[in-house]
């Protein structure tokens, strides 16, 4: 499991060099050497380690303004796990400060039991109906997508592929039409696909606010479901989600958990949803669609070489689409996960600088394959001249 202790020798190989200061999105609207990942490791080292200082609830606060971007890890000449050092400490925060009754209710009662879709889209929106979530959520889809298309959905010819979907809870509670459109995308090009039911939440949500016990009921629960499926693959349409089925969940899992061998077997066959059809290719060609696209290529994309770029190589296999590239197309839009609820002041100012890179692009549709990032951007969008963001998968089952 991630305990801090574990990560003592990672923050001393700090070289304090500075390159996360370009990279990091918080530190360049903060500008204070406590929002980059070079001081937040100084500050946990002192807190949580040393314990040279007290462990405060600003001291809290710091190590909770990361957004767990990743971005300045992927220019760290040590290699240093900044994201996993963070998810340690916050482990230990939580323990210390705990977590209030309304993130507890989310991720144990309604993200880890998604089998009762109609309960937990009701019990949510109950929350929200009586202000008990911090800032602006996003409305909820009803029915969810669970309850839209489940079972083995397969091809009207002989299948040259058979694959499972794990369903984020992006695309069940917030964006159905990006799962309906995956499954027409696959089917139409001669994929099965295997929709089980009972999935939980991948975990990530829980594991970032510190409850690693959450996170491991998640885990556990859907290694449990899709280890023993006979597919080659296991897709999901969110980064974040394929970030943690094949990276991080493992390391959630006690050394001697029962449930390891079958983490890392689902590990090993989870791949996002437009890398896996690039690299299958596409069956069926699609039809004339005269779009400008750009793509905003979400944060949590270095667990697969290929996933930055997949998007962009669909896309240009549709007739009259023309993709438009950002000046910084990598760019984070401030979303991270549930920050732009809990920092909605910090989040603005991030989105505000991707806002003007899409807008100058003079682009018709941005797409990404993030549903917290589709949100937030459509939120910052809506007033722009109805640009909308989807899934690139929807582009493409537009095309069929």
């Amino acid at each position: 499991m991630y305990k801090l202790e574990d990560y003592i020798k990672e923050i001393n190989r700090c070289l304090q060099c500075n390159f996360c200061l370009a990279t990091c999105p918080v530190y360049k609207e903060d500008m204070v050497e406590s929002s980059v990942a070079r001081g937040r490791l100084n500050l946990i080292n002192a807190a949580m380690v040393e314990k040279s200082i007290p462990l405060s609830d600003r001291v809290r606060e710091l190590v909770n303004r990361c957004l767990l971007c990743t971005s300045c890890m992927q220019g760290c000449p040590s290699g240093i796990p900044v994201d996993d050092i963070i998810i340690a400490a916050r482990q230990q925060l939580f323990n210390k400060f705990g977590s209030g009754l309304v993130e507890k209710f989310v991720f144990r009662q309604v993200l880890n039991q998604r089998s009762a879709g109609t309960l937990a889209t009701r019990a949510v929106s109950l929350l929200r109906k009586f202000n008990l979530f911090p800032g602006s959520v996003p409305p909820l889809a009803s029915p969810p997508f669970e309850q839209r298309i489940s079972g083995t959905v397969r091809p009207s010819g002989v299948a040259r592929a058979r694959v499972a979907y794990f369903i984020g809870c992006g695309t069940n509670f917030l964006y159905p039409d990006t799962g309906e459109a995956v499954v027409k995308v696959l089917v139409e090009n001669g994929v099965e696909v295997v929709i089980p039911p009972n999935q939980n939440c991948c975990g990530i949500p829980a594991l970032a606010h510190g409850d690693q016990q959450a996170a491991l009921e998640a885990i556990r629960g859907n290694a449990e479901i899709f280890a023993s499926l006979d597919v080659d693959a296991v897709i999901t349409d969110c980064t974040s989600c394929g970030y943690m089925l094949k990276v991080k969940a493992a390391k959630v899992l006690p050394p001697d958990d029962p449930c390891r061998s079958q983490v890392v077997a689902l590990a090993g066959k989870v791949l996002e949803v437009t890398d896996y059809l690039t690299g299958l290719g596409l069956e069926k060609t699609p039809r004339l669609q005269s779009s400008r696209v750009t793509y905003h290529v979400p944060c949590h994309r270095a667990w697969s070489q290929g996933l930055s770029d997949a998007p962009r190589k669909l896309l240009a296999l549709i007739p009259g689409i023309r993709l438009v590239e950002m000046q910084n197309p990598l760019g984070c839009c401030g979303a991270g996960g549930t920050t732009f609820i809990t920092h909605s002041g910090l989040s603005e100012r991030i989105r505000l600088r991707k806002l003007e890179d899409i807008l100058g692009t003079g682009a018709e549709i941005v797409v990404t394959q993030c549903p917290a990032c589709r949100y937030y951007l459509n939120e910052g969008l809506k007033e722009k001249g109805g640009i909308r963001v989807l899934h690139p998968m929807s582009v493409l089952a537009g095309s069929y």
